[in-house]
């Protein structure tokens, strides 16, 4: 609406110029001494610049008042000062140009609008064919041919306008459609990136996903100090709960812990599923303590989740930290948290353990 309104606006400013630049003409016309016909005195000449003026002031006036009727009130304004202008030079000129009445045909296409294009161009012609047996036949004695040759050429000027508008009209469904098929190609695009970098389950990032991820942390920790840990997760006994209640329930449990990671982890962190029962975290920005904070609320989110589809059994996970230090690669900054989860395991399970170098051994997976 906005737009609109400030077309609109731009168009009204237009008729102003174009006022003053009739009215010099007018004055230019009536100081030269030029004196075709009647009309040139000074009152007539006063006559014609307050009805000039008038006729733009009311645009103004009418499209204050009725902002909601905008396009046909500057139509009508452009029509009815196309005819003013006609007959202004009808003062000085034998045969006024009757290009002047094309100009409003043209102005609905501005729009876009078929249908103001439509309904203006045949009030165009009508009102040019009353004119013409009101005006300009019995007081300027124009001949019939010049009332055929305005009237072919005002049906002539619609007839274009609307092919214009239908053409333009078409390349613009053309590039709406054009545009809506590159959105679903990125939309696509997006959706199939995501598939690639996500685990089907989860609907958190796969292994590869997170490896890449990784790799990248671990180089900005080289070269900017920037602090990264890697959380492993496991679920405990899964093989017992997939064994007692059935895959199908393992595939729940599953969903379930996966959700918990998710709700806990921040923004700017990075959750996976690594394989199977087994799940990472990285953190940033954080030291190794809030961490170890954030890893003991999954913990404790985990256990308390309701598992009603298989009795309200219990679920827990063990978690390793290992934080990045000088030297560690993205495998061996992974394989201190996996030591530190099995360390984990072996002290009972359901616990967050950081790694110690002198108790837990590094691993490194495939």
């Amino acid at each position: 609406m906005g737009n609109v309104d400030r077309l609109n606006r731009q168009i009204l400013t237009a008729y102003w110029i174009v006022a003053a630049m009739v009215i010099a003409v007018d004055l230019t016309y009536f100081f030269s001494g030029a004196n075709v016909g009647q009309g040139h005195s000074p009152s007539s000449l006063l006559t014609r610049i307050l009805l000039i003026l008038g006729i733009a002031g009311l645009g103004e006036l009418l499209y204050a008042s009725f902002r909601r009727y905008g396009r046909q009130i500057v139509v009508g304004i452009s029509l009815t000062m196309a005819y003013i202008n006609y007959l202004n030079l009808s003062v000085y000129t034998e045969s006024s140009p009757g290009v002047l009445l094309i100009f409003p045909m043209f102005v609905p296409l501005i729009y876009f609008d078929r249908r103001l294009l439509d309904g203006f161009g045949v009030l165009n012609i009508v009102l040019y064919i009353v004119f013409y047996f009101l005006v300009e036949r019995p007081f300027y004695e124009r001949g019939i041919e010049d009332f055929a040759l305005r009237v072919l050429m005002l049906a002539a000027s619609l007839m274009l306008g609307r092919l214009v508008l239908i053409r333009a009209l078409e390349i613009g469904r053309q590039v709406e459609l054009l545009t809506q098929t590159q959105q679903d190609l990125i939309v696509d695009k997006a959706v199939s990136q995501r598939l690639l970098k996500t685990d089907a389950l989860t609907q958190l990032y796969n292994h590869g996903t997170f490896y890449e991820y990784l790799e990248d942390l671990v180089d900005q920790s080289m070269r900017n100090g920037l602090e990264v840990q890697v959380a492993v997760l496991d679920i405990d006994n899964f093989k017992k709960i997939n064994d007692t209640y059935g895959h199908l329930i393992g595939d729940l449990v599953l969903k379930e812990v996966s959700i918990r990671i998710g709700m806990i982890v921040a923004p700017n962190d990075f959750a996976a599923r690594y394989g199977g029962e087994e799940f990472a975290v990285i953190f940033t920005e954080k030291t190794i303590g809030e961490s170890a904070e954030y890893a003991e609320r999954i913990r404790e989110a985990v256990q308390s989740a309701n598992y009603s589809y298989m009795g309200n059994h219990p679920v827990t996970v063990s978690v390793g930290i290992s934080a990045y230090e000088p030297g560690d690669t993205a495998e061996t900054l992974f394989g201190k948290a996996d030591g530190a989860l099995y360390r984990a395991k072996r002290s009972g399970k359901n616990r967050v353990e950081l790694y110690d170098a002198d108790r837990d051994t590094v691993s490194v997976r495939d």
